[in-house]
């Protein structure tokens, strides 16, 4: 499918995560999908800024893109020493983050997608999550699911979920919201790919 996620150590102090979701369905998307995401992990091992790998990618798939493909892309870096996410966003979902007994959604910019146009500005955002925190990524997949009387699953519903599972691992609260997508769809088939990421910052050393 088109959706993407990844996540590697820049060095040993830093931790790159990003999701996307490309445009289109099928082999092309697909291709899309593999080229991006080595673009992706090739410039932000170079140690650049959030800001700055989604500007070079962009510029890198634009010339070359006669179809037209473009994709929605959170980008972030995490220092495990000091828990501070440096992100940028490009078209994509914002984040969700667990303080407490709930998860809120991130105020993350919209920014523009990754691939339909050269030279866009990508800004630069910046988060601290204190041990314990999870931050849990997505694609829309998860908030567009769909049950038969045409209700989307939306990110009232995710929060919710999620807001409920604040005391569980990452691999339960991807697998647990998984199962409340299936329970609300129930038999109906859906359109789009559904890719959760979940991390957990532990502290310092953790």
């Amino acid at each position: 499918g088109g959706d993407l996620y990844d996540f590697f150590f820049i060095d040993e102090n830093r931790l790159c995560f990003l999701i996307g979701d490309v445009s289109g369905k099928g082999v092309p998307a697909a291709l899309f999908m593999a080229i991006t995401k080595t673009l992706l992990k090739t410039e932000a091992k170079h140690g650049l800024s959030p800001d700055e790998v989604l500007s070079r990618v962009n510029n890198t798939l634009v010339p070359d893109n006669d179809a037209c493909m473009f994709v929605t892309i959170f980008c972030a870096v995490l220092d495990v020493r000091t828990g501070k996410i440096e992100f940028s966003n490009g078209g994509h979902n914002p984040p969700l983050v667990s303080r407490g007994k709930s998860f809120e959604y991130i105020q993350v910019p919209k920014g523009f997608v990754v691939g339909a146009m050269e030279e866009v500005k990508f800004t630069k955002g910046e988060y601290t999550l204190t041990p314990g925190d999870v931050i849990f990524l997505y694609t829309d997949g998860v908030t567009e699911a769909m049950n038969p009387e045409d209700e989307l699953f939306s990110e009232r519903r995710l929060k919710e979920c999620l807001s409920k599972l604040t005391d569980k691992s990452v691999v339960e609260i991807v697998e647990k919201v998984r199962d409340e997508i299936k329970l609300f769809v129930r038999d109906r088939e859906q359109s789009d790919d559904i890719t959760m990421l979940a991390l957990k910052f532990r502290g310092k050393g953790r």
